[in-house]
């Protein structure tokens, strides 16, 4: 999970050479243009030769932003083999720099399962949020669509607790005291100190984040 460039870092270098003078370190090219190339092709040779026994699937789609907040669509597929063993494929997870309308969208997920040598018909349904662009890209391809039950719960549970001061209050206090321990050092060290002395798990507090369902 390190960067590529990595390999011409001086420290990693020097490392190298302690465990092994006589080893020449690729450069970051080779392992941009030939390594990872090479790895993907391989994974995805696989990955294409189970898939070429599936007769149906059903699907999950979600658009989301990197750290780095650069635009993304993933396209994840679901499948039974002939033993009945369920099946996870995560196929693609693309750079979506376009405008997220629902005619853009509906374009890319149909890419995909072209890309990937589908029929639409094997497709049993595609689960999604609730998003109007997504909720009218699954329209114009005319696949039948599963709401997400994660994401319909969430809205549920954030519609009934908005307007209760008790619970605003409660929430309010909690972030107070996550912040105490998060951002401060010596109140860090003496609660796993606590939690030691008192036998009991060392979890870290959690912080209550909108884009986190069920964080509150």
């Amino acid at each position: 999970m390190m960067p590529i460039n990595l390999v011409t870092r001086r420290g990693f270098l020097n490392m190298i050479n302690k465990l092994d003078r006589r080893y020449d370190i690729p450069s970051r090219n080779y392992f941009s243009q030939v390594t990872i190339p090479q790895l993907y092709e391989g994974c995805r040779m696989t990955v294409a030769e189970e898939l070429s026994h599936v007769g149906f699937f059903v699907s999950t789609t979600d658009l989301w932003s990197s750290w780095t907040t650069e635009p993304c669509l993933s396209f994840t597929v679901h499948f039974l083999t002939m033993d009945f063993e369920l099946k996870t494929r995560c196929l693609e997870t693309v750079y979506f720099p376009d405008s997220h309308t629902s005619k853009n969208i509906a374009q890319g997920l149909l890419d995909v399962i072209t890309s990937w040598k589908f029929g639409e018909e094997q497709q049993v349904c595609i689960t999604t949020d609730n998003g109007p662009n997504v909720v009218r890209a699954t329209e114009l391809n005319k696949w039948v669509r599963l709401q997400c039950f994660g994401h319909r719960l969430h809205l549920a549970i954030e519609s009934s607790i908005k307007d209760d001061a008790r619970i605003t209050r409660v929430i309010g206090l909690c972030k107070k005291l996550v912040g105490h321990f998060c951002h401060r050092w010596k109140a860090k060290t003496a609660l796993k100190k606590s939690q030691k002395y008192h036998n009991l798990p060392e979890h870290t507090l959690l912080t209550e984040c909108p884009a986190r369902w069920g964080s509150s």
